[in-house]
């Protein structure tokens, strides 16, 4: 049932491309200038104008232009780029596109990592102190534009780092220091729960840590980014991509922790709750074994448009940071001379993926909750 199932998906994604990239051909006449005069300047004769549209295929019909171009594409031919002489589309989709795809990938593992502990935190302590300290800078944070929060994150982060450093080793050893305080209470009052070993390892642990990166806190980059595959390697890597993706990531992880604080609100009104609430369960247990996985479903579905709206091409932060990335690539080399082969091959590279991580959200709910697969049995 499920191989038939992904299969009628997929199948659904052909008139989906096919309406995005004749949508997007369409639009981009109405866009003005001209390629030819782009690629010759504008001290060009006609006669030269006259050439060079022909040898661009612009003189073409617009449907005779589009189906050479979408035939080109069946075969993996993405074609030139038209004022860029001598460099194909797939040259410079295959240079920025896996630096757009490891900022969106960094950026949504970090939005989750934090987002999901908070969001859980604060719906099983709703209303109290915390809680209300998390949603007031969450909705801070909403309200911080991109290229603001890039630029506080270079100041403290490139230029003063010990702003950054000294605040975290201090909230690093309160942070153990409250665990240890936590596995005192279970020494000293077995009523107060479970044996309290493991707030004891996890004080270690957070003091081991804050100490090993305190003092060896790395030293963040202004602009550019060194890639995985360099002499420099992935340590190097991850330290360039560190503050770009952090900026993406601070919206983000403001709008999940919202929504799954929502959700587990919600689902923790619910029935079966109760239930397992009366059957003498671990608080803990009913959290993340049984209120957490209903709950992460409007979650997973925002994840994956936000993975592909970043997918998409933060413009804004590439340039800030001067990555180089697929926003970059498609504005500068593509828009902005209206070079429609550039425009036209990352719009289908862009919504391939679009689609198909929104293909992949849908069939995954029916390993998420077994009532769908019941459902169409």
């Amino acid at each position: 049932m499920m191989p038939r199932l992904i299969a009628l998906k997929l199948l659904r994604l052909v008139p989906v491309m096919f309406l995005v990239t004749f949508g997007t051909f369409s639009m981009l006449l109405l866009v003005p200038g001209d390629p030819a005069l782009a690629f010759l300047g504008q001290d060009s004769t006609e006669e030269q104008y006259q050439d060079v549209r022909a040898d661009l295929n612009l003189d073409a019909p617009f449907l005779s232009r589009y189906f050479d171009w979408l035939g080109g594409v069946l075969t993996g031919d993405l074609g030139n780029q038209l004022v860029q002489d001598g460099f194909t589309v797939l040259e410079g989709i295959q240079q920025a596109f896996p630096i757009t795809l490891e900022l969106a990938v960094v950026s949504i593992v970090m939005s989750l990592v934090i987002s999901i502990p908070l969001g859980v935190y604060t719906a099983s302590h709703a209303g109290r102190a915390l809680d209300k300290i998390v949603s007031g800078t969450v909705f801070a944070i909403i309200s911080i534009p991109s290229f603001v929060a890039a630029l506080l994150l270079i100041f403290y982060f490139v230029f003063n780092p010990d702003i950054i450093r000294y605040p975290f080793l201090v909230l690093g050893l309160a942070w153990a220091a409250w665990l240890l305080y936590k596995w005192y209470q279970r020494l000293v009052d077995p009523e107060e729960g479970a044996s309290g070993i493991y707030y004891l390892v996890l004080a270690a642990v957070v003091v081991a840590f804050t100490l090993w990166l305190f003092n060896a806190w790395p030293s963040f980059s202004r602009i550019g980014i060194s890639r995985i595959t360099s002499d420099e390697g992935i340590r190097e890597n991850l330290q360039d991509v560190f503050l770009p993706a952090l900026t993406l990531s601070l919206t983000e992880i403001a709008i999940f922790t919202r929504l799954l604080r929502s959700d587990m609100i919600a689902t923790l009104q619910e029935d079966f709750i109760l239930s397992a609430r009366a059957k003498g369960l671990s608080s803990r247990r009913i959290l993340f074994r049984h209120a957490l996985r209903p709950s992460l479903f409007s979650l997973i579905t925002l994840s994956a448009v936000a993975f592909g709206r970043l997918i998409g091409g933060t413009v804004i932060v590439e340039q800030v940071f001067a990555l180089g990335g697929m926003g970059s690539f498609l504005i500068e080399k593509g828009v902005a001379t209206r070079d429609y082969n550039v425009v036209l091959g990352g719009v289908v590279v862009l919504a391939t993926v679009f689609v198909l991580l929104n293909t992949m959200v849908d069939i995954s709910y029916n390993y998420l909750d077994p009532r769908l697969r019941r459902g169409r049995r």
